[in-house]
């Protein structure tokens, strides 16, 4: 009877955890678009916006009750050991980059490339997942990997290489939730103390802007939806990156991608006949992922202790 409770526990966790990353990656996608309707900021300036509504969603979260506590009691943590002060620091400079870049991208006609990297990152955080964490993956995920790999080497091969926001989006976030997760601080409250962290900066960049409004007055309204956006899509993708085993919260991040896709081609932005090479097994991925997912899940990732 244990064992049943567990393993329907298990599977109730990894159910929220999906439905987490999915609603993230739909919130993502809309994020993507609105990008590039910002004509009068700086992809620095809707970074720093961004940042301001992620801490005020998330500290309004944590203002009372047991998550208040929680806070509390990591921040105390945190603070008694340098190797976890250390990780913080890292990791946010680490979730610093990875907001600018996302921003940057659209605002640059680089959407596609900013998809590509999230392509390439599910690929990353399996090998991460299985090589640190133990992760093990049943017969329909790893068709999903073979997939998916042979999607991403398509478009390295017809791109000529790998461009830097590449390199940025899937080499830093695999080492971003690693460390969270060796570490032993993979909670909501270490999130809000990065954004928290990069308050002040983020609050100059945006001040900044306000000098000359009338420039960038239509910006305003996408501007506060992206914002808005923002706060729920992080706060669902780091709830769904604590449910989910490293590599299977890998594999669901193919649905960002895919969606960031279709917000470049809505920017203005074409594909090739060749990026059906591309595309094409990536989808394949998505089906053979989504056919795993109806399988209740058996193996979870096991923290590794400090």
């Amino acid at each position: 009877m244990e064992s049943l409770i567990r393993r329907n526990a298990h599977a109730s966790t990894a159910s929220r955890g999906v439905a987490a990353s999915v609603f993230a990656s739909v919130l993502f996608g809309a994020i993507g678009l609105l990008g590039g309707h910002l004509d009068g900021l700086t992809p620095e300036q809707t970074t720093a916006w961004r940042v301001l509504f992620i801490a005020a969603a998330l500290g309004a979260l944590h203002a009372t009750g047991p998550r208040r506590a929680a806070l509390v009691t990591v921040s105390r943590r945190i603070i008694r050991r340098p190797r976890l002060i250390a990780v913080v620091l890292l990791n946010t400079a680490i979730m610093a980059v990875q907001l600018w870049v996302f921003m940057w991208g659209p605002a640059n006609g680089d959407t596609q490339d900013i998809a590509f990297g999230y392509f390439l990152l599910p690929l990353v955080m399996v090998v991460v997942g299985r090589l640190f964490f133990r992760d093990r993956l049943r017969m329909l995920q790893w068709a999903a990997v073979a997939a998916a790999a042979v999607g991403v080497l398509a478009q390295a091969l017809i791109a000529g290489g790998v461009g830097w926001p590449v390199l940025i989006i899937a080499g830093l976030y695999p080492v971003y939730f690693a460390l969270r997760r060796w570490a032993g601080i993979d909670s909501m409250q270490v999130f809000l103390i990065e954004i928290l962290l990069l308050v002040i900066p983020s609050a100059v960049i945006a001040v900044s802007h306000l000098v000359s409004p009338a420039d960038a007055a239509a910006s305003w309204p996408p501007l506060l939806l992206m914002a808005t956006l923002s706060a729920a899509a992080m706060i669902l993708y780091i709830l769904a990156s604590r449910l989910l085993p490293l590599s299977l919260f890998g594999l669901l991040s193919y649905l960002e991608p895919v969606l960031v896709l279709g917000a470049s081609l809505l920017l203005g932005e074409t594909l090739a006949v060749a990026d059906a090479f591309v595309y094409g097994p990536i989808v394949a991925a998505l089906v053979l992922l989504g056919l795993s997912g109806r399988r209740r899940p058996r193996e979870h990732l096991e923290e590794p202790p400090l």
